[in-house]
């Protein structure tokens, strides 16, 4: 059992070594659209405070919801590309 434990590492697209390292520094497809959907769902969150704090017009809070679903996943990608450029 220890022997495949301590067994030689496997290089592939996976592994993080040679080529594949650029791979690992790409946002997945998966975390992409998990990424879309908080943003989507932080966007109505948004809009549904604006129009219950501020008491602002239905106009006002989609507004304000559809900028926050479009900002907030730009700010997400943006910084798992900064992390992901620091390893």
């Amino acid at each position: 059992m220890t022997a495949m434990q301590n067994g030689p590492e496997v290089s592939g697209p996976d592994s993080g070594s040679g080529s594949g390292s650029n791979e690992a520094k790409k946002i997945r497809k998966f975390e992409a659209v998990i990424i879309i959907l908080v943003g989507i769902i932080g966007g109505g969150f948004a809009g549904v405070v604006r129009r219950t704090m501020d008491h602002a017009s239905y106009y006002e809070a989609i507004s304000t919801g559809v900028v926050a679903a479009i900002v907030l996943p730009g700010f997400i990608f943006g910084v798992m590309r900064y992390i992901r450029g620091q390893s």
